[in-house]
């Protein structure tokens, strides 16, 4: 084979084949670092674009190559990579000797491994390999903020580090060892980005099926402890029904089966993966492969016949009404022994009173309030308050936590504002009162879906740490890279460092919440679901394995404690 005879004279100068959605924009922001960048791609108008902002292109990758002492490739599939490796005028052929080629694709590890063996089957020994998927999304491609995972030959690493400085976050390179390594680190991140799009969508259309507006739900959501890097990312789109692809449907049908072919060739058991690829699977049996991953979420609208999206004839967002409350009576707050003290502590010497409701019977608390008295009760049936009491104006209000768990929110059903006023005292220390639009209810209705979200979330987090130790990879270095990337989520970067500790025990302050706790909850969803007809796939799904750790160590154990579904044990260091 007569291999290409290298001449370098620009290192400033690269090939880079594949300007797709990701691959144009990190092409662009090449050229914009001050690197001369040559395209390849096979649809005109992508080379036309790439001409027209100043990059030069090719109609071959034998002209692409030409010379280059450095190529990227970002192509979608092993069977794209293979084309431009070995066909006709491929890179095996074309490549000069001892360039590197980079490989920016999620790629099954597997995959990666073998190709340095066929290319050195070949001859081409001399091709330095660098295994080299990116995170982040066409957002993070478009303001050259990606996270980029880098393994395979370091002196190469090094010599491209200025080209994947100019496509990423500062702080966001990771080098993770051998050839497979970081396709490894990047189908992990993957796992968690492709349960989040369809956690997401279960999450938005459980709310609207509840009454609740899918728009608050959403900026309610993105700062409780419900929140994903995908759902503030991906929930736009749902929110806007719009299926233009950024990322494809079928990207996660090929992401979601490495992770589920790896998993099954580790006999280890993924049903939370399973479960969200069955979503993006039927998505491209309905023939909609090609539209955006987000539109997962037409899979549950088809079912419950309701429409995300809320518009009127002006392209205005529609709210529900809220609560008519009388302005200007005192205001009490029922609350279990869960948080009465701390909500009492917070409101101290305010115009607001806490009840602890303790093991008495609310309606005789209740019988006790004295008229035109504005009532807070954490019930999620308040409505049948309102019947009983015509004399008390009632509101529903929830306990939950921030997106960093950094401070607690106060979940209520807005519509008058001494309510909002005598919460708004209490919260700036303690609590942030957080309003919640619609009718009496509304507020327990979206704490439940912040807990929907979040125990889909947990139980992905758990199932990738499962993942992640039968792979033998470090597990602090996954938790570097995903807290910052698209796999990111609030019980990801809460959790994931106590599993990696090992550390099962329950907290006894009552700020971190047990698996018993969240039982209570998944049963009250579950029924909530079955009585609205609403398909909860993911939530049936995590409830198996919250039932099993719970059957298996009690409801006192932390949520780090969901590893022991996959047989993982607690450290010898932390009490159960």
């Amino acid at each position: 084979m007569d291999i290409p005879t290298p001449n370098f004279e620009d290192k400033r100068h690269v090939g880079f084949a594949g300007l797709g959605a990701m691959g144009f924009d990190m092409a662009s922001n090449l050229l914009r670092a001050g690197i001369s960048v040559k395209g390849f791609d096979v649809n005109p108008e992508a080379l036309q674009k790439f001409e027209a902002i100043g990059g030069q292109t090719s109609s071959s990758i034998r002209d692409a190559s030409q010379n280059q002492s450095k190529f990227f490739v970002m192509v979608a599939t092993p069977k794209q990579v293979d084309s431009i490796m070995f066909g006709s005028d491929g890179l095996s052929v074309c490549l000069p000797r001892s360039a590197i080629l980079c490989l920016f694709s999620t790629l099954p590890p597997n995959y990666v491994v073998e190709l340095k063996k066929r290319l050195d089957l070949k001859g081409r020994e001399d091709i330095r390999l660098v295994d080299c998927p990116v995170s982040g999304g066409v957002v993070g491609a478009t303001s050259g903020l990606l996270s980029v995972i880098m393994a395979g030959d370091p002196t190469a690493i090094i010599e491209i580090h200025p080209e994947l400085e100019a496509i990423s976050a500062p702080g966001r390179l990771f080098s993770t060892g051998p050839l497979g390594s970081a396709s490894v680190m990047k189908m992990l991140n993957q796992h968690l980005a492709g349960i989040h799009i369809v956690a997401a969508a279960e999450t938005f259309a459980f709310a609207k099926t509840l009454g609740l507006s899918s728009r608050n739900t959403y900026q309610v959501l993105m700062k409780s402890e419900g929140a994903s890097w995908i759902m503030g990312d991906r929930g736009v789109s749902m929110l806007n029904a719009d299926w233009n692809a950024k990322s494809s449907v079928t990207i996660f049908t090929k992401d979601l089966g490495i992770v589920n072919d790896t998993a099954d060739s580790l006999s280890l058991p993924c049903p939370i993966a399973s479960v969200a690829l069955q979503s993006f699977t039927e998505r491209v049996a309905l023939g909609h492969g090609s539209d955006d991953d987000s539109s997962v979420i037409c899979n549950y609208e088809h079912i419950t016949g309701l429409k995300v999206a809320e518009f009127d004839g002006n392209g205005t967002v529609l709210s529900p009404r809220q609560s008519p409350l009388r302005q200007g009576d005192p205001v009490i707050l029922i609350a279990g022994k869960e948080w009465a003290e701390q909500l009492s502590q917070a409101f101290s010497g305010q115009s607001l009173q806490v009840i602890r409701q303790s093991d008495a019977d609310i309606f005789l608390i209740l019988d006790d309030i004295p008229e035109k008295t504005i009532v807070g009760v954490m019930e999620t049936k308040v409505e049948e308050f309102s019947s009983k009491y015509p004399s008390l104006s009632f509101f529903d209000f929830q306990v939950t936590r921030s997106h960093d768990y950094q401070s607690l929110q106060i979940l209520f059903t807005a519509g008058n504002r001494a309510v909002e006023m005598a919460l708004g005292s209490g919260a700036a220390s303690a609590f942030t009162a957080v309003p919640v639009k619609g009718p009496l209810g509304s507020a327990s209705r979206m704490y439940l879906t912040i807990q929907l979200a979040s125990m889909i979330h947990l139980a992905a987090t758990a199932e990738c740490f499962a993942l992640a130790t039968s792979e033998g990879v470090p597990t602090q270095l996954i938790y570097e890279l995903i807290s910052g990337a698209a796999g990111a989520s609030s019980q990801f970067n809460r959790i994931f460092p106590k599993m990696i500790q090992g550390d099962f025990s329950g907290s006894p302050s009552g700020n971190m919440r047990c698996i018993g706790d969240y039982m209570k909850d998944i049963n009250l969803l579950k029924t909530v679901a079955r009585s609205i007809g609403f398909p909860g796939r993911l939530l049936d799904t995590a409830h198996q394995v919250f039932k099993m750790v719970n059957r298996k160590h009690g409801g006192n154990v932390s949520t780090a404690a969901l590893t022991a579904f996959w047989g993982i044990k607690a450290s010898k260091a932390a009490k159960i």
